[in-house]
């Protein structure tokens, strides 16, 4: 609603209650003013007006800006260190477990995994999920956690007729030359029963949350934002990803699987509700069955589970950059999406971050939610020294041309390059003879083994500390749903 709008609506009560024309004649005169003063704010003088009273007259602000708190406990013991080495605070003793009652937390694995990577999820990011639900492909125990097949779930007759599930029989006889091409063929069918087993797990919960071995989530930030949020409508949140054409061009988005995501208990109950018969049978398939097919037809499981909502009339509230699909290393801080914005999950995680963050988080102060910015300060960036072998310009890098330019003649002259421009936080030197500048904060990774010797990257320290210093976050920006926000 643009300014008139709310101008004209707040002023017909107004002409109501006056009782002579020029009282009439002066409000219309006022009323008119005020149109035209919030015109000319929102349009040809917006430069002489903070951004965030253009963002107010305007009715565009893309976040909300909720005071939250956190479910967390304070640590009885301080930072009192243990005779191993590790905080005391660095264990569940504060983990809000009363939550999990409301939150069923579901993590989604397969038997061709990588055991370290799950095991070090199951030591790190849930190692204080007391109810975890783990499901897999496979039913076994893995520390102290009981593996669902969830695929057992599905029909012994739709199975035999999809290739895939040959696979899934070789698993089950134990089969040592199962490789990860055949679980990840099979890992887009168990989306769909994962969910309606969550359900059963705990029928009672308001939220249920889906994760992957390798997604890392704040907890405390995503309780925060649960807590603005009605169970009873059925919502559907994540990181939005295009899917199936609905249509005059346009597609349906789903959430992102390998970010994480939540379903409300009102959606949930939406996808999962059957028709029941005179004696309270079961009338027609599942929710898992009656979308086999389309699963079989498709690539990704996540996707398929985005259409059946959206059949339901569920669209997906999208919550990038809260949901994010980088991993910590690629994430480009400092941008405008990357800041003040809280962090709720990251795709791809590397174990040493999985453990390395679990551990940053419960040395924190956690009175404020954990925003972008403040990541900056477990990577710390800024008071990072150059390294070969690295590349932090693979995503998000400039080349500048020609390339017979100065900077592309050493890795001096690179770095000089970078110094001299305003925008740019760090560098990476290919030997070769190219320069790439990066204007966000960023880690950036190893290079490739093979031509690892030929790079070299390194960051503007002093830049990085004075951008920290003069971008501080007066509030956190909660985003609000969007499938439009620019990735």
């Amino acid at each position: 609603m643009g300014p008139g709008t709310s101008t004209t609506a707040t002023a017909r009560p107004f002409f109501r209650v006056l009782g002579n024309a020029k009282l009439k004649l002066l409000a219309v005169f006022l009323t008119v003013s005020t149109i035209l003063l919030l015109t000319l704010y929102s349009g040809g003088l917006t430069g002489n007006i903070s951004p965030g009273a253009k963002n107010e007259l305007a009715n565009v602000q893309d976040y909300w800006t909720w005071e939250t708190r956190t479910q967390f406990r304070k640590p009885q013991h301080g930072n009192e260190t243990e005779s191993t080495g590790k905080s005391r605070n660095a264990t569940c003793d504060t983990f809000p477990s009363h939550l999990l009652s409301r939150v069923q937390i579901t993590l989604k694995t397969g038997a061709t995994e990588n055991p370290n990577r799950v095991n070090t999820h199951l030591a790190s990011v849930t190692r204080c999920i007391s109810n975890l639900l783990v499901v897999s492909d496979k039913e076994s125990e893995l520390h102290g956690h009981h593996v669902h097949d969830i695929l057992a779930d599905l029909p012994l007759s739709a199975r035999n007729r999809i290739p895939e599930f040959k696979g899934y029989d070789a698993l089950q006889r134990g089969d040592s030359n199962i490789d990860g091409a055949t679980g990840w063929k099979l890992d887009r069918f168990k989306f769909l029963p994962m969910v309606e087993r969550a359900k059963k797990v705990n029928p009672d919960a308001e939220w249920y949350v889906f994760l992957e071995t390798d997604t890392y989530m704040v907890w405390d930030n995503l309780f925060r934002m649960l807590e603005q949020f009605d169970p009873s409508l059925p919502l559907y949140m994540g990181s939005p990803s295009p899917g199936r054409g609905i249509g005059d061009g346009k597609v349906m988005w789903f959430a992102y699987g390998g970010t994480g995501f939540v379903l409300s208990r009102a959606a949930v109950d939406t996808l999962v509700a059957r028709e029941t018969g005179k004696y309270g049978q079961f009338i027609g398939q599942s929710f898992s069955e009656q979308y086999m097919k389309a699963v079989a037809d498709d690539c990704c499981g996540d996707s398929v589970l985005g259409y059946a909502l959206y059949q339901k009339g569920i669209k997906l509230s999208g919550m990038w950059p809260m949901f994010n699909p980088h991993p910590l290393d690629s994430i480009p801080f400092g941008d405008d999406h990357h800041w003040c914005q809280p962090a709720i999950s990251m795709h791809k995680s590397q174990l040493s971050d999985m453990t390395g963050l679990a551990d940053w988080e419960d040395q924190r102060d956690r009175t404020n939610p954990l925003l972008y910015a403040d990541l900056v300060d477990y990577l710390r960036l800024g008071n990072l020294p150059e390294r070969q072998g690295w590349d932090n310009g693979a995503w998000g890098g400039i080349i500048e041309q020609p390339n017979t330019l100065p900077q592309h003649e050493s890795l001096e002259a690179c770095r000089q390059g970078c110094h001299d421009r305003d925008w740019c936080m760090s560098y990476t030197y290919d030997n070769a003879g190219t320069c790439v500048f990066v204007k966000t904060l960023r880690l950036g990774g190893p290079s490739k083994p093979d031509i690892a010797d030929r790079f070299t990257a390194g960051w503007d320290n002093d830049k990085i500390q004075n951008w920290q210093a003069n971008k501080k976050c007066e509030k956190p920006m909660w985003v609000k749903p969007s499938i439009t926000r620019i990735f």
